[in-house]
């Protein structure tokens, strides 16, 4: 028998909050349909903008209009609720300890904007928006895909 694995669950309305709001640090900076799923958090200017190394995940580019709000681009975000799952990749500064089931994560740094991919995630100890570990897919190190489950 094949090796049960937890996947990513097909989105329904219980498990998903997606909120529309200006992307980007600036409105120089110019998000697209590249930077979905990366990993963000809220700005000072009631904006969401990619997460640094080690800030905790409040939520992912779900849409990016081709509108902008205020010079800024202009999107939804995902923030889930409890059981909310997603893909994600363990980061380059994951560090020599390899990722594991039950780890819980923080945000490593995002791929540039422009760059697709997916969220990039490294270990460590969330306060608030807590993301734990479901599969590993791989050992555990840089480049791997994770499935992880909002607590």
């Amino acid at each position: 028998m094949a090796e049960f694995k937890f996947n990513v669950l097909t989105h329904s309305p219980e498990r998903l909050n997606v909120i529309s709001t200006k992307l980007g640090p600036d409105v120089n900076t110019k998000y697209s349909d590249k930077d979905k799923r990366k990993a963000v958090k809220m700005g000072a200017l009631a904006n969401h903008v990619l997460c640094a190394g080690g800030d905790e995940i409040e939520g992912f580019i779900d849409s990016v209009d081709t509108a902008t709000q205020d010079g800024f681009s202009f999107g939804g975000v995902a923030r889930g609720n409890r059981g909310f799952r997603v893909e994600a990749q363990v980061g380059a500064n994951q560090g020599a300890t390899a990722m594991k089931v039950g780890d819980f994560v923080v945000a490593d740094v995002q791929l540039a904007v422009g760059t697709k991919g997916l969220p990039q995630v490294k270990t460590g100890a969330p306060a608030t928006h807590k993301y734990r570990v479901m599969t590993v897919n791989g050992t555990g190190v840089a480049g791997d895909v994770v499935v992880l489950e909002l607590l």
